[in-house]
């Protein structure tokens, strides 16, 4: 076999160079895709725009915007043949784009528009000139570069693949019931979504690759799948494996991947315009395992204490503040705090944490004896869980009255440890006013001033994250006795500061705060990183610490938002190893056939596959059994079949004498076959008869057989589809 003949299937232009003809006509527009393949295209470009626009325009919108997508398609193929230029369409798409925003809110604010369509049509008639004049804007770019570029059909894959990452999006953030049309049935079928979400993902990208670099050279398809394989491993390999596991930390350094033995708290706490998350996550669940009932409605999940004073704010000091259990246990070493409550006044609460994100400290509901690790009940959706064990009140804090803060055993370093204050006489003189102010019969009792300075900062504060206090020498004075204009962490350090001048011990606890009065009334507790919280404890001899919050009257922010009761169900479920999220309607697991699914699955690609060699078979077969043009019809077809197999099928827009001539080297005789192929199929005067055309074809499979390796023709011949690319 000749040199020229060996790579003749693997390099169609020398085929073409070759030819017997020695006249080729121009290489066709390969480029323009066949009528199966761009209705397959329309349709992606359609479900995009649709995975896009679904929550922003009304249902017109969304169909002038496909019809409009679609618009773009067809001129860009008329761009293609009239050659426009790719720095036009770099200049004008950003413009043209531009402009159909104006225009459509040119529309929203016309008065005239209005008083025609009312103010529904009016927003009908801005989404339908918006979405549908940028849908036919930017796939008529995308389809332009992709035409003239073939590398840049990767922006018509990230394209699809970002509509569906939108739709998938709402899973994020540990969001694990969203999207619910999808996550209760996966749910209810014990399956995890976030398994689902990514096939749909993967496949989608996967299809889009498929279609939108299929005309790419195999050198260049296989490279962008490499590349495309080799991001996914670097994502997998590097990055944590549990979606989402990782969650940046806060202003209060609550959360966050961080060494555990190593307190952040040294830096300083106060930030300028502090904003935690627009959109909270869940960072934990909380599974109760006793009723209690808060006379506040707030629980508290403190990670840590700040008390020892540092000439600019207080820090952690592990010493002094041994009750609070800041280190993760380990497998059968669990950890136990200092016992400072008083057994008379707290009830003992058991509960069950599990983490969704990492924490540096672990939280646990105040006030925390003992904290136990426990089997991870799904290492996917949770990074710890363990068992912990507290003291809560079961006081109210006003029937503690006559107690003073400080006990007699107290040394004079103790004392002095949660008493400091920075050396300002005016943290001493407001306090004094303040409780100036009492009823004398409770003036010298510790409770009752620590009351009078809490309602004071309620009424006169303000709460706001739109505060500048951090780069002062002493962030709590310029807040106290500056605007007042601050957060939890400004009111916690002011309220700790007033108290220790009255000489009550006090410090500042980090944690989360999380109102249960409008929960779903489960055990579960979900609780969202929107809730990390500062708060003040006082100490009371013969009590221990009390939780003494400070709620300000007065704010610029708006209502938390509520918890998802569904979600927070669907966590507390999936902590219980209920793999359904509680979902199911017996209450049992269903259990899904996956056995006979792949049995069935099995079957169904096998019955394609004997389908697919009979269609085949009967049409390599049918030629026998025909005579006169009949005969010439299908043994003309049947060729082409092989040549299919083989891969040298006609291309999109090919006549099939510029195919004859792109395989010249291979087999000479197919022109002269093609050519009384297609005298038949006109009506020429002197038609090639059956004995004439069964010779052509007789020789144009000899020379198959003698320029193609038999192991190609053997691929060929087990090929089951070839056929389908027959033109």
């Amino acid at each position: 076999m000749s040199g020229a003949a060996s790579g003749a299937l693997s390099d169609p232009r020398r085929i073409a160079a070759a030819s017997t003809a020695g006249k080729v006509a121009a290489r066709p527009r390969e480029d323009l895709d066949s009528l199966l393949v761009t209705v397959i295209k329309a349709l992606l470009y359609a479900l995009a725009i649709t995975f896009y626009l679904f929550p922003l325009s009304s249902v017109q919108g969304i169909g002038a915007a496909i019809g409009m997508a679609w618009l773009g398609m067809f001129l860009a193929s008329r761009g293609y043949r009239a050659s426009l230029r790719v720095s036009a369409l770099l200049v004008a798409t950003p413009l043209l784009l531009l402009s159909a925003l104006l225009l459509g809110d040119r529309l929203l604010d016309s008065s005239l528009v209005a008083g025609w369509f009312g103010a529904a049509g009016t927003l009908v008639g801005s989404d339908v000139v918006t979405f549908g004049l940028g849908a036919l804007v930017m796939v008529f770019f995308l389809r332009s570069l992709a035409l003239r570029l073939r590398a840049l059909s990767i922006l018509e894959v990230a394209f699809v693949a970002g509509s569906v990452a939108t739709v998938l999006a709402a899973h994020r953030g540990r969001m694990l019931n969203r999207p619910r049309f999808l996550t209760d049935w996966a749910w209810s079928m014990g399956i995890d979504p976030t398994t689902i979400l990514l096939g749909v993902g993967a496949g989608a990208t996967l299809l889009a690759v498929f279609l939108f670099l299929r005309r790419q050279s195999l050198l260049k398809l296989l490279s962008t799948l490499l590349l495309l394989l080799g991001i996914g491993a670097l994502f997998y390999f590097v990055a944590d494996k549990r979606i989402d596991s990782k969650a940046a930390a806060d202003a209060l350094g609550l959360s966050g991947k961080k060494k555990q033995n190593k307190s952040n708290s040294s830096k300083n706490p106060f930030k300028d315009n502090y904003n935690n998350n627009d959109k909270p996550r869940p960072v934990a669940v909380a599974i109760l395992r006793d009723d209690y009932s808060p006379d506040d409605g707030l629980l508290y999940f403190r990670q840590q204490a700040l008390s020892k004073y540092n000439g600019h704010h207080l820090i952690a000091d592990g010493t002094s503040d041994a009750d609070v259990i800041t280190r993760f246990p380990r497998a059968g070493d669990p950890r136990s705090g200092a016992q400072t409550q008083n057994p008379k006044h707290h009830l003992l609460l058991p509960t069950t944490m599990y983490l969704l994100v990492d924490h540096p400290q672990p939280p646990a509901l105040t006030h925390a004896q003992s904290i136990k690790l426990i089997d991870n009940p799904n290492p996917k959706q949770f990074v710890a869980a363990y068992e912990v064990r507290s003291q809560v009140p079961s006081v109210s804090p006003r029937r503690l009255l006559g107690r003073s803060s400080m006990g007699a055993d107290w040394d004079a370093a103790k004392r002095r440890h949660y008493t400091e204050i920075p050396d300002d006489p005016r943290y001493r003189t407001l306090a004094d006013i303040v409780v100036q102010k009492m009823d004398p019969r409770f003036s010298h009792d510790d409770l009752a001033k620590a009351y009078a300075i809490k309602r004071y900062l309620e009424k006169q504060g303000f709460y706001t994250r739109k505060s500048k206090h951090s780069s002062q020498k002493d962030p709590t004075a310029s807040f106290l006795f500056g605007s007042l204009r601050g957060y939890c962490v400004h009111f916690a350090h002011a309220a700790v500061y007033l108290f220790r001048s009255q000489g009550i011990a006090a410090r500042v606890a980090l944690g989360y705060a999380v109102q249960t009065r409008k929960r779903s009334g489960g055990s579960s507790i979900l609780i969202m990183g929107d809730r990390a919280h500062a708060w003040p404890e006082i100490h009371l001899d013969g009590v221990g610490w009390v939780t003494f919050d400070v709620y300000p009257e007065r704010t610029d922010m708006p209502p938390p938002r509520p918890v998802d009761y569904d979600l927070e169900k669907l966590l507390g479920e999936l902590a219980r190893k209920d793999t359904t999220g509680g979902r199911s309607a017996d209450g049992k697991p269903l259990v899904v056939p996956w056995a006979a699914i792949a049995r069935g699955t099995a079957l169904l690609l096998a019955a394609l596959l004997l389908l697919a060699y009979l269609i085949k078979g009967w049409r390599r077969l049918s030629p026998s059994m025909r005579a006169g043009p009949s005969y010439c019809r299908t043994a003309y077809v049947a060729l082409l079949d092989r040549l299919s197999d083989l891969g040298a099928a006609r291309r999109p827009g090919e006549t099939r004498e510029k195919h004859a001539a792109r395989l010249a080297v291979l087999a000479p005789s197919l022109d002269a076959l093609t050519r009384a192929h297609l005298g038949m199929t006109l009506g020429s005067k002197n038609p090639a008869g059956s004995a004439e055309f069964a010779k052509l074809v007789r020789a144009v499979d000899s020379e198959l057989k003698k320029n193609i390796h038999p192991a190609k023709r053997a691929l060929a011949l087990l090929n089951p589809i070839g056929w389908l690319r027959t033109r």
